[in-house]
């Protein structure tokens, strides 16, 4: 289990999954109540699109998460050119002393496929080396979890959206070889994926905006 201590510093960083949790409070509340008397310092520094490596912002000068991740990407993930002042996310884990990091990534590079696959296992391994290597609060390693995509739901009776089958067989596969590539590490894995087919399955209300975000 991840282990939180007192005045534990815990920080998402990822995709919109994590960056719609801001919409609503839910999580950080929770984590309060569960641990009333341990005053954790929580930040939230997720983005729509962030990948393991890939993590572009108009205030930075360049797109890249750590040394070597732009071997990942293709040309559509080229540096912007901004010359802004905006500090890294390894600088901003640095500087606020990041004791847990909960990871959230897998769900737009789903949509590469197959083809895709590898190249995704390599670029999270190479990102779970490279954050296990640091020591951003200054004395140890920091505590790590990679949580998967949530599953597609089906909206397709309401909206102009696809009913979600490739885009679960892809997100499925994709959600597996993060397990893979975190027991490689021997890492923390959360699987969101099959607990969220399960949501779906069970509520007669829609659970997300557009078969992707959740709502409320």
């Amino acid at each position: 289990k991840l282990e939180i201590r007192k005045n534990s510093r815990i920080f998402l960083i990822g995709n919109n999954l994590c960056s719609r949790m801001m919409n609503f409070g839910h999580f950080e509340t929770e984590l309060q109540l569960r641990y009333p008397d341990s005053l954790l310092f929580i930040r939230n520094m997720c983005d729509g699109g962030n990948t393991p490596g890939f993590r572009p912002h108009s205030g930075r000068n360049a797109p890249w998460a750590f040394p070597g991740a732009e071997k990942f990407q293709t040309e559509l993930a080229n540096n912007s050119g901004s010359e802004g002042h905006l500090e890294t996310e390894d600088q901003w884990l640095t500087r606020l002393k990041a004791d847990i990091i909960l990871a959230f990534f897998g769900y737009n590079e789903s949509f590469q496929g197959k083809e895709g696959l590898e190249n995704y296992k390599a670029e999270l391994d190479a990102f779970i080396k490279h954050t296990l290597s640091q020591k951003y609060n200054g004395v140890s390693a920091p505590q790590l979890a990679i949580v998967s995509p949530i599953a597609f739901e089906d909206l397709s009776s309401q909206y102009d959206l696809p009913d979600g089958k490739r885009e679960n067989e892809n997100l499925a596969m994709y959600t597996a070889a993060m397990k893979e590539i975190a027991a490689k590490n021997n890492v923390h894995f959360i699987d969101a994926f099959t607990p969220s087919t399960e949501w779906y399955a069970s509520s007669d209300a829609a659970l997300t905006i557009d078969g992707s975000q959740l709502n409320d």
